[in-house]
């Protein structure tokens, strides 16, 4: 089974040529130190690609395996779920699936586009690497905490978010900063799903860099204001790096 890109033409030009010209335009960090988790935005590329692009520049580029652990944005899902399909197709080729030791749910996989937005990105940078999909719903973080804990050896972990959500662009500046201080501190408390969609993931990226006395660093923090202009109901996006 091979899962067809639902988020191509949407989120992202159908064609490999454009979609290069795009990813071209896009400049990756500088790297002092690589990283084995990363936070990123899942929206259209012209909105957050290039932030993405910042975060996805700190991974290794002979990673072997990628875990993307998103949230469920269309699906109702109790804890989380993978997937067991032979391949993700992206504009780039293919995505080989390595599945996570979950409960498997391959239709949820088809539509959720917090974890397939990520895919041509990493096809086109880390074209040999292989997926782990993760995707969440009602999930305890510290069951994800673990997951990246038993894990993060032999992969590397990208944990697909958004931030604030459809609140005129003066508040969303607001909200997203005071989101960015509770990552940078490591400060669970009061991180929930009116801050970020992705508040599990970030939660559980938390508990683990708690434990193994890390640092998330910032690759930048934007809304969907600086692409369209509309400065009246806006999404917020942000990025990092654990080091």
């Amino acid at each position: 089974m091979i899962i067809k890109p639902t988020a191509q033409g949407i989120f992202y030009p159908c064609g490999q040529k454009d979609l290069t010209e795009l990813f071209n335009k896009f400049e990756t960090a500088e790297v002092n130190e690589f990283s084995k988790l990363i936070i990123v935005p899942h929206a259209g590329y012209e909105y957050s690609g290039e932030l993405a692009f910042k975060a996805y520049g700190n991974l290794d580029k002979d990673v072997k395996n990628i875990i993307i652990i998103a949230p469920a944005i269309y699906n109702r899902i109790y804890g989380s779920v993978s997937c067991n399909a032979e391949s993700f197709e992206t504009p780039f080729g293919q995505v080989k699936i390595k599945p996570a030791e979950l409960e498997i749910n391959n239709s949820v996989f088809e539509c959720e586009s917090a974890l397939t937005v990520q895919l041509p990105i990493i096809k086109y940078l880390f074209p040999n690497a292989t997926v782990t999909p993760v995707i969440y719903g009602c999930e305890d973080y510290k069951y994800t905490a673990e997951f990246i804990n038993k894990n993060i050896k032999d992969s590397s972990i990208v944990i697909a978010t958004n931030l604030s959500r459809f609140v005129p662009e003066r508040e969303a500046i607001k909200l997203d900063g005071q989101t960015a201080r509770m990552i940078e501190r490591k400060q669970i408390q009061d991180l929930d799903n009116e801050l970020a969609d992705g508040a599990v993931g970030i939660c559980a990226a938390i508990e683990f860099a708690k434990t193994q006395n890390l640092n998330f660093v910032q690759k930048g923090l934007s809304n969907s204001a600086k692409t369209n202009d509309d400065t009246s109901s806006v999404v917020g996006y942000g990025a990092w790096s654990l080091v």
